[in-house]
């Protein structure tokens, strides 16, 4: 009897936490923005067994996707986003890395697909791919369809971090849900279904001011096709490939052209 007293418990605990969770509306203030990515950033700790749990990310991204939104109000009220993570997380008895970066992003609310109002997307990866941030703003990248079908023939993204797969927004085996910004048609045609659901990424790193493509560990193979010399990319490989402007990248069958716009607005190598 005990036992399913616990188990009811923890269903009414569930149920009153997702109805105390809803989502914000398209007027919420920045503080109401701010604890709803902390809510999502929440439901990404894993169990670690022995009780233990543990959050394994070292770097966020979180999107703002409100109409009318101030830029300068959110980013204000954002500014300590990383210490108040932690604050949840040790209420928790969560395991998480002692440096937690994040990082910050506006889309444009009417884009196709329509974004959600708050996302995030977590990454772990070395300490070294990751320098302190210099305030250096990611060039535009013009991502065009060449073999495949997407929402649209050609997207222009001054983001970070660009993920790419099939379907806009995927789940994952945790219940997890990932943005896509470049999201193939879930249409069997022979080439959107061999992209993976979570297939690949584009990563501005701040150090060198290149953008790097990184496998994210898809069953088909991702490659980038330069100069025509194929270079294959390893799952999951925490180093990625630097891009170069006019390179295709193939995901599966699959095919992409990746224009990269140097500060002057010029093509850059």
């Amino acid at each position: 009897m005990s036992v399913r007293l616990r188990h009811m418990g923890r269903d009414l605990q569930s149920k009153l936490k997702e109805f105390f969770e809803q989502a914000p509306d398209r007027d919420a203030t920045p503080l109401e923005l701010l604890h709803t990515a902390l809510d999502q950033l929440e439901r990404k700790v894993q169990p670690a067994g022995r009780g233990r749990r543990l959050f394994p990310y070292d770097r966020i991204v979180i999107r703002i996707a409100q109409p009318d939104a101030d830029p300068v109000a959110v980013e204000a009220v954002f500014g300590d986003v990383a210490a108040r993570l932690h604050d949840r997380l040790a209420e928790m008895k969560c395991d998480a890395p002692e440096r937690i970066d994040v990082s910050l992003s506006f889309l444009d609310p009417t884009g196709n697909p329509t974004p959600p109002l708050v996302g995030v997307e977590c990454f772990s990866e070395p300490r070294r791919h990751l320098p302190p941030s210099t305030g250096k703003r990611p060039p535009a990248v013009t991502v065009s369809i060449v073999k495949g079908q997407c929402a649209e023939g050609e997207y222009v993204f001054t983001e970070p971090v660009i993920a790419i797969g099939r379907t806009p927004e995927p789940t994952d085996a945790f219940g997890q849900v990932r943005y896509n910004h470049v999201a193939f048609l879930e249409t069997r045609d022979g080439v959107n279904e061999t992209v993976g659901r979570a297939h690949a990424r584009l990563q501005f790193d701040e150090s060198s001011g290149r953008y790097y493509l990184f496998n994210e560990s898809s069953s088909n193979p991702t490659s980038i096709i330069r100069g025509g010399r194929s270079i294959r990319l390893a799952p999951r490989d925490p180093r990625g490939v630097r891009l170069q402007s006019g390179d295709q990248v193939q995901l599966g069958r699959a095919v992409l052209r990746v224009t990269i716009q140097s500060p002057d607005g010029e093509e850059r190598s």
